[in-house]
């Protein structure tokens, strides 16, 4: 299992590739992030940035990683039960 360090390493370089202009406006963005285990599967991330500001200074910062071995499963529903 990779973790975080390696997870929003991966995701900033995604963020730095996209231009000013195609960010301009834009508060919030998410990234799939793939990489592989040492089993050579893929793994899925999703990292959700926020554009902040503080001191001053107008940054990106991540909100939140989704990593699906942490996802809990669904509940099982009842047949005909509406939720």
């Amino acid at each position: 299992m990779h973790d975080d360090k390696e997870i929003k390493e991966k995701a900033f370089e995604q963020l730095k590739s996209l231009s000013d202009s195609e960010l301009e406006g834009t508060n919030e963005i998410d990234f799939e992030i793939r990489l592989q285990n040492p089993d050579g599967a893929t793994e899925r991330f999703t990292v959700f940035f926020e554009r902040g500001f503080a001191d001053g200074k107008e940054g990106w910062t991540i909100r939140n990683i989704i990593r699906p071995d942490h996802l809990e499963k669904p509940e099982n529903k009842e047949d005909g039960k509406i939720e």
